[in-house]
């Protein structure tokens, strides 16, 4: 009886582990079709942009005013030609990526240093005393390190999300010198970045399907299985990165309304949904948990918070700083909680 048990016990095994195989076989392996690329793609546009810049975009923050302007006006047509592709729906043209990605060891670099060229764009603004020209600088950073992503695998956004910082961390820096008619208009262009902002859902896809392209270089499909498997925790790296932009940007759009809203009735507001529809279109959710962002008003002023990679309230609690990374150096989930102007 022992050994008819052992011989069952063997067989299940080995079943479960065969579905689990022909499981992850299905998902690599199953047909997927690109949808069609927009025409005009303004992804186009971002790449010629990026590939025209010229000069020498390093310590920006020594530059003075003549520095930073000969700079922006040697590349005043990547920047017209920028501004027309974050104009336009754009789309990384995933097949042809996926057939040649060592294109995107060039691509990436230059759109990367639009980012840096709207940053220098922006300073000069500031030092011109143009804080709202220079707040669209550090917007328009975001929105194309947002649509840099679209159709793009986990490189292309991590690249996006850096560029997305650049813009951010200017734009902070910035922010307490707006007055509440400067903040207004930006709060519905990050509205409208959220609401275009690529999803996980198909930057992983788009991940798979380079996967499955990769399939020659393993000898047998189980090379292949546990190549991927081993993988798992930097695409849990790469999602907690994703979740964190979102969530900033997000925060961001919200703290926002709050300074508005305060300028116009003199108070704090209740609650976020006083802020509809005047100040927001729709009160962002918590990209770790699908919920509304925590928000608690403390006297004359408020709490505004994502739970963050933990998924748990810690109650205002700042995130724990990680070297890099899902996990804090113990191995950990990263403690704590997400706020506008968190600085990592």
């Amino acid at each position: 009886m022992t050994l008819k048990r052992n011989i069952r016990r063997v067989l299940l095994l080995g079943g479960l582990t065969l579905l689990l195989v022909v499981g992850l076989l299905i998902l690599f392996f199953g047909r997927t079709t690109s949808p069609p690329l927009p025409n005009p793609n303004g992804y186009t546009d971002l790449l010629q942009a990026g590939k025209a810049v010229s000069g020498n975009l390093d310590g920006l923050a020594q530059r003075d005013r003549d520095g930073l302007r000969e700079l922006v006006a040697t590349n005043a047509k990547p920047l017209r030609l920028l501004r027309v592709g974050l104009s336009r729906e754009c789309s990384v043209p995933t097949d042809a990526v996926i057939a040649n990605f060592a294109a995107v060891a060039t691509d990436l670099p230059a759109l990367k240093s639009l980012a840096r060229l709207l940053d220098a764009e922006g300073r000069l603004a500031e030092m011109e005393n143009r804080p709202t020209d220079a707040a669209q600088s550090y917007v328009d950073s975001i929105r194309l390190g947002s649509k840099m992503c679209r159709g793009g695998m986990m490189i292309n956004r991590l690249v996006g999300i850096a560029c997305e910082g650049m813009g951010r961390t200017s734009f902070l820096k910035l922010l307490p010198r707006l007055t509440c008619e400067q903040i207004r208009p930006l709060i519905e262009q990050l509205e409208q970045i959220d609401a275009q902002s690529v999803t996980w859902k198909e930057v992983l896809r788009n991940e798979n399907r380079y996967a499955r392209a990769q399939m020659r270089n393993f000898p047998n499909p189980i090379a292949f299985v546990s190549a991927w498997w081993l993988g798992r925790d930097m695409r849990k790296s790469c999602e907690q990165k994703h979740n964190l932009a979102m969530a900033r940007i997000r925060l961001l759009t919200v703290e926002l309304a709050l300074r508005s809203s305060r300028c116009d009735e003199g108070k704090v507001s209740a609650d976020l949904q006083r802020l509809l529809p005047k100040y927001l279109h729709r009160i962002p959710t918590d990209p770790f948990t699908g919920r509304q962002l925590v928000y608690k008003q403390t006297g004359t002023n408020w709490l505004l918070y994502s739970v963050g990679p933990d998924r748990v309230d810690n109650g205002g609690k700042p995130l724990d700083k990680a070297i890099s990374g899902y996990n804090t150096l113990d191995g950990q989930k990263r403690k704590g909680d997400v706020f506008f102007d968190s600085p990592w």
